[in-house]
């Protein structure tokens, strides 16, 4: 099983030490972590976001998400990937920020070409794209973590056109 859990920190100035705490807690379990935040030559968001890819027990994750919603000032989303396939009709959800979560199984070049071509249609709301090689059920598969903002219009339209890929599976979470 692969779990992909997202943070979002409301007030990263007040929260990002006690959130550093609990990951490093649990610093076992957590194989990647991405975090970001905005900011430009003239504002730094107070807002942020961390990405964690997870390793290890289901129940050490659950301790994990546990741990984090006793710091309050944060929002927890997460996406599992199993051995439940493909996850058809996403509901439309509202947000600022969505990640989408690929696995893209190893067998054929086919869903690769076509995941590429996706992207780069609807580059414009990809604001961040992660790689991760991967294993799911001893077979070699790979991991694409998606950071779309903008046009949620267009974001559902790249869900609908991955979904009728054959040989991936799709997860998302929204803040």
């Amino acid at each position: 099983m692969i779990k992909i859990i997202g943070i979002k920190i409301t007030d990263r100035i007040k929260e990002a030490g006690l959130t550093q705490e609990v990951l490093s807690k649990h610093a076992s379990l957590i194989t990647t972590r991405l975090g970001f935040h905005e900011f430009t030559t003239e504002v730094c968001s107070r807002e942020a976001y961390i990405i964690l890819h997870i390793s290890g027990e289901n129940v050490k994750a659950d301790q994990l998400v546990f741990d984090l919603r006793q710091i309050g000032g944060i929002e927890i989303r997460d996406m599992t990937f199993g051995d439940d396939g493909k996850f058809v009709n996403f509901t439309p959800e509202e947000g600022a920020l969505r990640i989408l979560g690929i696995l893209v199984e190893k067998r054929g070049h086919d869903a690769v070409a076509a995941i590429q071509k996706a992207m780069t249609v609807y580059g414009c709301i990809i604001r961040t794209r992660l790689g991760v090689n991967e294993e799911l059920f001893g077979q070699p598969a790979g991991l694409i973590l998606l950071e779309l903002m903008g046009d949620e219009i267009r974001m559902d339209l790249l869900e609908d056109d991955l979904q009728k890929i054959p040989g991936i599976n799709l997860r998302k979470m929204a803040f």
